[in-house]
């Protein structure tokens, strides 16, 4: 089967058209049910035939990229297609599936007709469009490094990307799919949709591999990336889960507790942080700021940040609320505003100004909440 490269997230050579794949497949039933499926997966136009004959006939009339042809069949069995295959020098991958045993000398049959990859019947739908993609059109498929899985679906949604990403972390697989950039689906062995969502990115260490263009029958999740991953960054900091594969994070609970500086400048680390500073709610006072610029005065931001924590919290009171202030996050044209209250028993608060084009917003609440956790005051 041809290899699968290591790829950049940022990498996206596609081809401009679906894959036109033959299928060969004498069963009335699982004929039509395999087009359908692989139709829908947006990566392949299915063409079928009936039998090996057919498939001569239809690979004389027309180009295909690929063929996909059972084994045992009327007319003309898929060793004999593919004997003929050979003869006429085709160079068009071939996939077999068959529901009889692959013994050492069927094995050895079907390597000399350089199949690209083999399938035992049954074959799971989701299994078998992965193999055919990976083996078919390597160009579509890519294992991601580099960033971390918060990163990579916010990049996905930027770039407007269609396609199925699939995760593999604790020992399980989860799929994560996008339509032009919107996750509309996601589904592991138990749970579907945001359940599953929230499941899988708190997956350490989670190994990515995607492919392109893939698309889901099923839509079950209408919320904005942003608002998801954000819960998702919440959940998780609840359960004091760092997020899976962040490089130099740092952010572990049993991490020693840094000083005031040592975790402002932790926080400039965030992608695209600007300035941050940790202020006195009660007073409003500064205890300890980090960036900013002649453009950006954070302390001053933050001191007005303060006013509005005291503010909020005299509307809580009148209106009976017996809860705290967590954090609050501000959108701008250009930037993201982040408050990050230490505890209620902590007069402080973190505030951070973040560039809106390079900060992932989900994976700097979490961090955010991180720092603030270990700061001792």
């Amino acid at each position: 089967m041809a290899g699968v490269g290591e790829r950049r997230a940022y990498c996206y050579a596609l081809p401009p058209v679906a894959i036109t794949l033959l299928l060969v497949e004498d069963d009335a039933f699982v004929r039509p049910a395999l087009t359908r499926a692989l139709t829908r997966t947006g990566v392949f136009t299915v063409v079928p035939a009936e039998h090996g004959e057919q498939a001569l006939q239809i690979f004389d009339e027309r180009e295909v990229d690929a063929i996909l042809t059972d084994l045992q069949m009327p007319v003309m069995d898929g060793l004999t297609l593919l004997g003929h295959l050979l003869e006429r020098g085709s160079r068009v991958p071939v996939a077999v599936m068959t529901g009889q045993r692959i013994t050492p000398e069927l094995a050895g049959r079907l390597h000399g007709f350089g199949i690209a990859a083999t399938f035992s019947k049954p074959v799971e739908i989701s299994t078998l469009a992965d193999e055919l993609q990976r083996a078919m059109s390597p160009a579509t498929v890519g294992r991601i490094t580099g960033i971390t899985l918060f990163g990579f679906l916010q990049l996905i949604e930027v770039e407007r990307k269609t396609g199925l990403i699939v995760v593999h972390g604790a020992g399980q697989e989860g799929r994560l799919y996008f339509d032009r950039g919107n996750l509309v689906h996601a589904h592991t062995r138990r749970l579907d949709g945001l359940a599953a969502v929230y499941d899988i990115v708190g997956w350490p260490d989670p190994k990515l591999e995607i492919f392109y263009k893939r698309k889901s029958r099923e839509h079950t999740i209408k919320e904005p990336l942003q608002h998801v991953l954000m819960e998702a960054a919440r959940l998780l900091d609840e359960r004091g889960i760092t997020i899976g594969g962040a490089p130099g994070d740092g952010a572990g609970a049993d991490a020693p507790a840094p000083n005031v500086q040592e975790a402002l400048h932790e926080a400039m680390d965030i992608d695209g942080a600007l300035g941050v500073a940790l202020i006195d709610y009660a007073s409003g006072l500064s205890l300890g700021t980090a960036g900013g610029s002649a453009h950006l005065n954070v302390e001053l931001a933050a001191a007005g940040a303060a006013d509005f924590i005291r503010a909020e919290g005299r509307v809580m009171a009148a209106a009976g609320v017996k809860d705290a202030i967590e954090d609050v996050m501000i959108t701008l044209g250009k930037q993201y505003h982040l408050i990050r209250v230490l505890g209620a028993d902590v007069h402080a608060f973190l505030y951070i100004v973040l560039d809106r084009e390079r900060s992932n917003l989900g994976m700097a609440r979490h961090r955010l909440a991180a720092i603030g956790r270990r700061i001792t005051l």
